[in-house]
């Protein structure tokens, strides 16, 4: 079939407020423009009073185009009421201005339920098109604090009708898949993972010494960073010439911990929050990935790592068991701080037996934009073949 048209509705996108608020959304999208045309409309409200006045930023790249829809929002009553307003108000029009510029569209896609879901229950029942939904939000389990669970009556009811209209339902992990299964609806799904830039996130020959183990993430504490330090620093008793490099941490508290453990002169080291490409630099200087999450979905930065030929130590949580294998991976038990040091024994000692070109290769043929955009595409074709 010819490029066809297909208007995404996305919950999560990253802007100027919020730049890192669902980048993996975003990498999606331009990995779905290799086949089709994609129109992203996000909108982004504020009541920090960043934003003055209603705002919308155009912006378009090959096969792409992203509507940022910027405006003032109260998180207080009665101007709670006004906020909702200027939600639907700006959503609808900026719907209906790109139908009235494009036609309606082949295809809707939704990007996470809630909110964008509302306005694919509405675009179905009002220009008669069908939509998909991804999921990619890991609230469907017990471990998340802010899980399903403890939302409220609307949230759910609004998520079972997304999931109830939607011609397809695409879910980044089985693990998340059979969450929506068991606590929301009885729904098939097609997995199709987070995409990875490999052009940027590629194989590298290492040159540098010494081992370097790297973590990337946010450092809330589901990520429980402070279990890596405490394993490292077990580790390094028994092990020099090696170095821990964590990426992304945005405020003090996780470097004053990791002073609390004395560890030697430069073996641990902090890049605080660098750009996306910066992240695959630090992949290519690294020796071993470490993620020792209390719970993940579908972690992006795995797919990254393994793009890169990094072996990976991670728990075996989540959906992070279907992303890796025993050719490039240690998992290790959820909170278990002295299996996690024994698997960083482990990994440097046999680090020959992980060839690192041969884990980027088949890496890229799983998480690559033209893999990802393929399987997109063939949702789409036959959700329209079965119209």
């Amino acid at each position: 079939m010819s490029r066809k048209k297909i208007l995404w509705l996305c919950s999560w996108y990253p802007n100027k407020l919020e730049p890192f608020n669902g980048d993996f959304i975003q990498r999606q999208a331009h990995a779905a423009a290799l086949d089709n045309d994609i129109f992203v409309i996000h909108l982004a409200g504020d009541d920090s009073g960043i934003i003055k006045e209603t705002a919308e930023v155009l912006t378009t790249a090959p096969g792409i185009t992203e509507k940022i829809i910027y405006y003032k929002k109260r998180s207080r009553f009665p101007g709670k009421f006004l906020s909702h307003y200027k939600w639907l108000h700006f959503s609808k029009r900026a719907i209906r201005k790109y139908i009235i510029e494009n036609g309606k569209p082949d295809v809707i896609h939704v990007n996470i339920p809630v909110k964008a879901g509302f306005f694919g229950l509405w675009v179905k029942k009002k220009y008669g098109v069908p939509y998909v939904v991804t999921e990619h939000w890991g609230i469907y389990n017990a471990v998340e604090v802010n899980n399903y669970e403890t939302k409220n009556s609307l949230f759910k009811q609004l998520t079972k009708k997304v999931y109830e209209g939607a011609a397809a339902f695409i879910s980044v992990s089985r693990y998340l898949g059979e969450g929506v299964n068991k606590l929301v609806l009885q729904k098939k799904y097609t997995v199709v993972p987070n995409v990875v830039d490999t052009n940027n996130f590629f194989f590298k020959e290492k040159q540098s010494f010494p081992f370097r183990f790297l973590h990337v993430s946010n450092m809330v504490p589901l990520k429980n960073t402070e279990g890596i330090l405490r394993a490292f620093k077990k580790f390094t008793e028994q092990q020099s010439n090696v170095e821990l490099v964590l990426v992304g941490d945005t405020n003090k508290e996780i470097r004053e911990y990791a002073a609390t453990l004395n560890f030697p002169n430069g073996a641990v080291s902090f890049r605080g929050e660098v750009p996306y490409q910066q992240v695959a630099i630090e992949m290519q200087l690294a020796d071993c990935f470490i993620l020792f999450s209390n719970i993940e979905n579908s972690p992006c930065v795995i797919g990254e790592a393994l793009c890169c030929g990094l072996p990976v130590i991670a728990t075996n949580v989540g959906g992070i068991p279907e992303l890796v294998d025993a050719t490039n991976s240690i998992l290790v038990e959820a909170g278990n701080e002295n299996n996690l040091a024994i698997a960083m024994q482990e990994m440097m000692k046999n680090q020959s037996a992980y060839n690192r070109k041969k884990i980027a290769e088949k890496a890229q043929l799983f998480f690559s934009y033209p893999v990802i955009s393929k399987q997109l595409d063939e949702i789409y074709t036959a959700v329209l073949l079965t119209k």
